[in-house]
């Protein structure tokens, strides 16, 4: 695995010179066009010159240059200044890029260890999603139960295609995420006293409770770091007489369960 960031220059006026601003320059140097250069790098000239002007206007020195002095229609070239600006941006990216590498390297940092982190730019309308490490994979003639394991240590089951298991390269240990709608989900009380054939069974503590017109959601905290949501009937809410620090059971159908990568 490795790593990157951007790097940009902050000054004390508050101005920057970004990565942007640098492949402009840089494209200036090749060319010797300010045309050309905004084509080099896929900008308008107009949004190419503009920039040039913020930067140029707030360095100490200019940046860009008339080539060959004042002459009309000489082209654009780098003074001294900005190709030493370049000189620094570079050094300075490869100072940054080999000091994350040896970050990387020292704190064996796997890319399965920031696969959640990946999970967080993906928009769901599911309330539920669990991230998971699989423990086991039966695959059928058409489908493969995945059992995985949650932080709290409680197991899950989804039911899935033999197909989906092949698509998303699905192993024992791999990290996964379990997705599914608070409404699949079923609330039990008193659970110690039954006797329930769904197999996807969560112990958890209530910390919200929001009565509606028709229906409630109640929310459970399973462990230090996942919660889990359903949403049932406003009567059911009111018979099973559910309030905040309730223990309850959470009954999801292996069926109603996504597996995400």
């Amino acid at each position: 695995m490795r790593a990157d960031v951007s790097l940009e220059f902050l000054f004390d006026d508050g101005s920057s010179v970004l990565k942007k601003h640098i492949n402009l320059l840089k494209a200036i140097q090749k060319t010797g066009s300010i045309t050309k250069a905004a084509e080099e790098v896929g900008i308008s000239y107009k949004n190419a010159w503009d920039s040039l002007d913020i930067i140029n206007n707030k360095s100490d020195k200019p940046l860009i240059v008339r080539a060959q002095g004042l002459k009309k229609n000489s082209g654009s070239e780098l003074s001294e200044h900005g190709k030493k600006m370049i000189e620094i941006y570079d050094a300075l990216l490869l100072a940054q890029q080999d000091f994350l590498a040896k970050i990387c390297a020292k704190s064996n940092i796997q890319s399965a260890d920031l696969s959640s982190f990946s999970r967080l730019g993906i928009t769901l309308s599911a309330r539920n999603q669990l991230n998971c490490e699989i423990t086991s994979i039966k695959t059928g003639a058409l489908n493969s139960q995945i059992s995985a394991r949650l932080s709290s240590g409680e197991e899950l089951g989804a039911n899935i295609t033999v197909q989906s298991e092949n698509d998303l390269n699905l192993a024992v240990g791999k990290r996964v995420v379990f997705i599914f709608k608070a409404p699949a989900v079923m609330l039990a009380k008193e659970f110690d006293t039954l006797n329930l054939s769904a197999r996807n069974q969560l112990n958890g503590e209530v910390i919200s409770v929001k009565i509606g017109a028709v229906t409630a959601e109640v929310v459970m905290q399973l462990s230090d770091s996942q919660t889990l949501s359903a949403i049932i009937s406003k009567e059911s809410a009111m018979e099973l007489k559910i309030g905040v620090g309730d223990k309850l059971k959470a009954i999801v159908k292996s069926s109603d369960i996504i597996v995400g990568v």
